[in-house]
Parts: structure tokens; sequence; C-alpha cells
């Protein structure tokens, strides 16, 4: 089994001197360099080991593989492990997903060395929780210790929480990744200032304009740079994938996570919550089925291992749960689905939650009382809070239209998000320092009674604006509360391009995350930066992408001081 070798990028620093500062360093660029069209075939991999469920003194290391041999896996100072596999019997293929590996538009090349007409294999799965270790303590673990290749990698067990340790964390959404996402790129209309208009509006000259580097390229950029950070945690606001029960769209999300393209989440654990496209597609019931609902969550809970939630149906499980870190609590709320019967506190109107098993977000639900309890318990012992789900409460784009099936054209959206501003009474009650979510894919944020809303949705798939253009110019500013709109900021509206000549220099819309540090501050206070980043592509005189990037951060760092308990 052979471990590719890392590789390293720089970091991007900011000195933060107030509470709202910015940064954009000149003399960052970093090379493209091509990854692998495909793992690599001495490997027995089938997704590299990877990192989940961190505590004090335990944590998870999984993998699959494509034979059922057993794997020695070994412990710096803690010993060794035998995995057990199991067939992944969830994670199988259709008949449109082989005609595609064999196609001629798999120009990612995803599954390149099979015969033609052939399926790939189901693989195995390797599961090893790995107990007793200290607090706030980094180890190495070599998977395949008794062979001559192994695979090498670390991880940082959680703090505890009376220790103030500083941690850092990075957060996406919506790289809704699948092998169609290479050599297609995306829309990308700028803001309409450079015409005197409203900065939340769009330029018509524009609409038309398409990104300079495709999807791949975008997210695989936006994981270097977050690697660059080492961050403790990686959190996703749902939309791993397109389609979460399409099995090649799962294979290219572990390509660039956890195989050829990149290895993150070997050394950083994954908390991911569900997006819509998480419940979506099944290649004979397609769309938001309730067989093709079951079919993906069957494949959620195929890769992830999160703490149990309590839920009395047993596939609630890993939809919503508690994380504590350190001086940290994240809570992971499901918005998948709310009341069926009312389309105002729904945020999927095509999908049955009943029949799905998807479970209710709604005042009075077992999720709203399990959310509740954990939100009390948290604050009753001095945690930080930030609370993640996919669907973006307060937000200016085409989520962001009140719910109803009349169509975008008329302003209404069978999948809004306005129906979770259910809960921002308790993140208010419960002194919640920021609620994370994608859904509109932009970056925008709004701070509403001191709790700060972002929507990251910039990963690696759409860059949209507020609004949906051309289908419609409206914009849902005028549904966002008086505070909300006095506190808004985009990078569509508020990072104006720059160019000199055909080249764009700075700011506008790009793939990226938002980087998050907690750190203690003075008299039992801790301070939060956030800290929106984004990779610029290099281009020459032309306008084309040269295959570099710039690691850059957004003029809008905000920093806030949290008091413990």
């Amino acid at each position: 089994m052979r471990f590719p070798q890392k590789m390293m990028y720089t970091s991007v620093m900011c000195a933060m001197m107030t509470t709202l500062v910015g940064c954009n360093d000149d003399d960052n660029t970093v090379a493209v360099v091509e990854p692998p069209q495909q793992l690599a075939p001495t490997t027995h991999y089938r997704v590299y080991p990877y990192l989940q469920n961190p505590t004090e003194d335990a944590i998870t290391i999984m993998w699959l593989s494509e034979d059922d041999q057993a794997v020695t896996v070994s412990v710096d100072g803690v010993g060794e492990f035998k995995s057990q596999p199991m067939m992944a019997k969830d994670l199988n293929y259709s008949p449109a997903e082989v005609a595609y590996i064999h196609g001629e538009k798999n120009f990612g090349k995803i599954f390149a060395d099979l015969e033609q007409d052939q399926a790939p294999t189901l693989p195995y799965q390797h599961r090893i929780r790995v107990t007793g270790l200290q607090a706030d303590t980094q180890y190495t673990y070599r998977v395949g210790s008794d062979q001559a290749e192994p695979f090498v990698a670390q991880f940082k067990t959680a703090p505890l929480p009376q220790s103030r340790s500083a941690i850092n964390f990075v957060v996406m959404a919506d790289m809704e990744t699948e092998p169609e996402s290479t050599q297609k790129t995306v829309a990308w209309a700028a803001n309409a200032t450079a015409l005197g208009g409203w900065k939340l509006a769009s330029d018509p000259s524009t609409y038309q304009r398409q990104y300079l580097v495709d999807q791949t390229q975008g997210y695989q950029q936006t994981l270097k740079y977050a690697a660059s950070l080492a961050p403790r945690l990686w959190l996703i606001a749902g939309d791993l994938v397109e389609k979460g029960g399409r099995q090649l769209d799962w294979d290219e999300f572990w390509r660039h996570a956890a195989g050829g393209w990149g290895q993150l989440a070997s050394s950083t654990p994954i908390l991911p919550v569900l997006g819509n496209h998480e419940n979506y597609w099944h290649p004979s019931e397609g769309g938001y089925s309730a067989a093709a609902a079951r079919r993906a969550y069957d494949k959620w809970q195929s890769y992830f291992e999160l703490p149990d939630n309590g839920a009395s149906d047993p596939r609630h499980q890993e939809r919503y749960y508690r994380v504590d870190y350190g001086p940290v609590s994240f809570i992971h709320l499901d918005s998948s689905n709310g009341d069926d019967s009312d389309p105002a506190k729904d945020t999927n109107l095509s999908l049955n939650g009943h029949e799905a098993q998807v479970p209710d977000f709604n005042v009075g639900s077992e999720q709203w009382r399990w959310a509740e309890r954990q939100l009390a318990d948290a604050r009753s012992k001095g945690q930080i809070i930030f609370v993640q789900w996919h669907h973006m409460a307060y937000g200016t784009g085409v989520h962001s239209l009140i719910s109803g099936t009349a169509g975008i054209a008329n302003n209404q959206d069978s999948q809004s998000g306005l129906a979770m501003r259910v809960y921002h009474e308790l993140m208010r009650q419960y002194g919640v320092t920021a609620v994370f979510s994608g859904h509109n894919e932009l970056l925008e944020t709004v701070t509403l009674d001191g709790v700060h809303y972002w929507d990251v949705g910039i990963a690696g798939d759409g860059l949209r604006g507020p609004g949906y253009v051309p289908t419609t110019d409206y914009v849902p500013f005028d549904l966002l509360p008086e505070q909300a709109q006095a506190t808004h900021w985009s990078a569509h509206g508020d990072a104006n391009e720059v160019w000199q000549g055909s080249r764009l220099v700075a700011g506008g819309k790009h793939y990226g995350f938002l980087h998050v540090k907690v750190e203690p501050s003075t008299a039992g206070q801790y301070r939060v930066i956030f800290e929106p980043r984004y990779s610029l592509p290099v281009s020459n005189a032309k306008g084309q992408a040269t295959g570099e990037f710039s690691q850059e951060i957004y003029d809008h760092v905000i920093q806030v001081n949290v008091a413990a308990k």
C-alpha cells in the first residue's frame, strides 16, 4: 500500500488589531500540482484512511479497501490494532454509472483502469476505534504498519474543556462533488456597482461570463488552502455530493478528501450535516423520492461515524449530533425536512419526510427537543457554542425566497431556508456564537441579536450571487430583519472586482471557505475570529488562467469576544 507524498502549502497570516479587519497578501502564489487521475494501481485502497468521532481520549480511523484482508494499524505510544473488514453493501453502482465510467465524457478518468463495461466491485469497510489516548495530544498512526510502505498520518485528540486551549477549524459547504465537475465551469456574474447600481444587483453584461477554472480545480484549491492552515476540525454544512444516492459522486468526494487528489480527512476529522443533495436521486426512482432519500442515507451511514443522539427512529441517527471539543460545543442539526403539511415550516416541498424517515426540525419535534437540551447543557457548562445546519436562514440567494411552488421567477422557492428562522430565539437565548450554513451557494453573513449567521456555500460548486440571474433579478434583501440588513456582508456585493486590463487581481466571488479561530483571552473570555478565505486564480494578460492560485482573505475578518458561562 503506497502513501502518496503530501504537498505543503504556505499559510497566509493576517494581523488582527480591531474588531473588523482584513488583509490581502500579494506574495502568496502557489503552483498547481497536477494530481494523479486515479488511485495508484499498487494500492488496495478505495478510500484512504480518514478520521471520525474525535474525543479527548479516543478517535476512529476508517477506510475502504478493494479486498477483504485484515490490516494492522499501529498508533505510536499506544499499540497495534487489527481491522475486521466488512463488505460495504450499500456502496453499489447502477448501470447508468457504469456507462458513465466507460463513456466519452469521463474527463476526470474516474475508475479509468477498469476494463470495458466492467463495474467497480463492492469495497470493504475497515473501522478502528482507538481508545486510551491523552487529551490535546498529537499521535502518528500507520495503517498497514506490518507492510513495507504503510499509510502514515497524524491526528490530534480534543482538549479538555477546562484547559483553555486554542483551536481552529474550517467550515465549507456545497462542494456537490460529481465526476462531471471536471471541465465544467459555472456562471460568474459581477455586481452592478461599476454601472452605478446597487451592490446586490448584478451586471447584465456578465450574466454569461464563466469562471476561470472548472469546479474540480476550484475545489482542489479550496482543500489545499484549508490544509495549509492545519485545522483541528473540518465542518461541512451540507451538500457534500451532487446526488446522495449516486455512488460515483461519493467516490469523487473521497477522491478529494482521502484519495489521490488530497488527504485532508486523513488528519482532520470531518463533522458534516446533511444537505438537500444528500437526500437526492435514485437510478430508478429519481429526485427526492423516499427511495432516493433512503438509498442516499444508507451511503451516508456507510461513510460516517457520528455521536449517538438517542433518536427513537434508528434512521435518524447521525442526522443530528453534538461534539464537544475543548471549550467549544458543536451542535449539528438536520434541516432537510420540516412540516410536510405547511410550506412555511418546510425546507423541501418535494421530500416526504415521514416516508423517507427524515426528522422534522420544527418546534416540539424530537429533534427540536434534543437541540434545546443540548444548547441548555452546553450553556450551563460555559461552552462556546457553534451550530451547523444546511439551509441558510437569513440570506439573499435564491433559497431565501418565500416558500412555495410558484417558482423563482415568481419569487417563491420550494427549498427555502426561511423555515429555519424558527431556531433563532433558541440561538439568542443560549448565546450561540455562530450558525454555519450553505445552500445558497454564495458567501455572505449577517449578525442578529449577537448571533453570527454565515453562508459558506463556496467550496467548489456554484458561485452564485443574490437572486438568480437571469431568471429573476429580485434579491430578497427586504425579507431580512432590519438588524440583519444593517449587518449584511457578501462577497458578491462588498468585494468589488479589481481588474488590470483583462486580469482580475483582487476581489470578486471565488471558491473558498471560512476559517475560525478560538483563542483564550483575558478574565475567562475567549476571542473568536472569523476569516473568510478564497483562492484567486492567477491569470495572464489575456485573462486566461495560468494554473497558479493566490491564497487570499476577504476584507471582512470579524473578531468577537465570548465570555465563558
